[in-house]
């Protein structure tokens, strides 16, 4: 049987990644594959069991959005460039979103073993990788201060109650912004450098014109409304179709400068630290996807 290292964060999601483990193993064993389990947790060394991976080895990620980030950051920090396959047992799975990644186990579990291999730009954030989004401002910390039985109880609900109970205390951030030549400046209650059509398991307004490999990341920044209510009404148009407002800003580019008071930033629903000078660069084709077959062959 093939050998393949099974990397599963078991308290993502609902703690799927414990629950449906013997039904993962199953799909594999079907395929002639006996994977290694990797149990994360905060006394086991994740590197460890990379290190002895070699750039043929098979190795697939089983969790969430934040899963994903470790992994790309572990896998560059040790230098190795191996395709990752992705079961999506996370909360809001917006990676999966994004790539169009199919819903059924079976068909996940054949994607992570799939010779299919996309290779997609990454971001880069004061010298931290991040696969699909760098956040700042209000909100962005959601996904990582709702309390972990909140998210595992409620599911993507206990994000938007968390973001209502925020609602008292808007605070807005003045940021001077440069990319492509151009500068922005203003006091902004939000900003997002994305690449992916989800974020928060919404589509954000560029989403239409957002590709995962043509070297470009995607600016979206949200200018302190007035009032509360003109507030919510931009939350609330930000989840319609049509979600274009005056407050909204974007543009796209390779690089992007920001100076500011201190910004704490959240990476891919993680905490990224905090800055007064930031740089985020586009890093072109620098992570290597399992797709299901078929997949590679479209434009992402």
């Amino acid at each position: 049987m093939k050998d393949l290292l099974y990397i599963c964060n078991p308290i993502a999601g609902r703690g799927l990644g414990k629950s449906r483990l013997s039904e993962v193993i199953s799909y594999y064993n079907k395929a002639g594959i006996m994977p290694r389990v990797f149990m994360t947790g905060p006394d086991r060394a994740l590197s460890q069991a990379l290190s002895g991976l070699s750039d043929d080895s098979l190795l697939v990620c089983a969790g969430g959005d934040g899963m994903l980030n470790i992994m790309l950051n572990e896998l560059c920090s040790l230098g190795k460039d191996i395709p990752l396959g992705y079961i999506p047992f996370g909360t809001t799975n917006d990676f999966a979103r994004s790539m169009g990644l199919p819903k059924k186990l079976s068909e996940l579990v054949a994607a992570s073993i799939s010779d299919k291999i996309l290779r997609m730009d990454t971001g880069e954030l004061n010298g931290r990788r991040f696969i699909y989004v760098a956040g700042f401002g209000n909100f962005t910390d959601i996904s990582y201060k709702t309390p972990a039985f909140s998210k595992n109880l409620l599911g993507y609900l206990a994000y938007i109650l968390e973001g209502a109970r925020s609602l008292a205390d808007i605070k807005p951030f003045h940021v001077s912004i440069e990319t492509e030549g151009e500068k922005l400046e203003g006091d902004y209650v939000l900003g997002l450098i994305s690449n992916s059509r989800s974020v928060a398991g919404m589509k954000p307004p560029v989403s239409s014109e957002t590709r995962l490999d043509d070297g470009l990341m995607e600016l979206t920044l949200i200018r302190m409304p007035d009032s509360l209510k003109e507030l919510r009404g931009l939350l609330e148009s930000y989840i319609t179709p049509d979600h274009r407002s005056e407050l909204m800003e974007f543009r796209q580019g390779k690089s992007f400068d920001l100076t500011s008071e201190k910004l704490c930033w959240t990476l891919d629903g993680e905490f990224g630290g905090c800055y007064d000078r930031t740089h985020i660069s586009v890093v072109p084709g620098s992570f290597s996807i399992k797709v299901p077959e078929g997949k590679a062959d479209q434009k992402i």
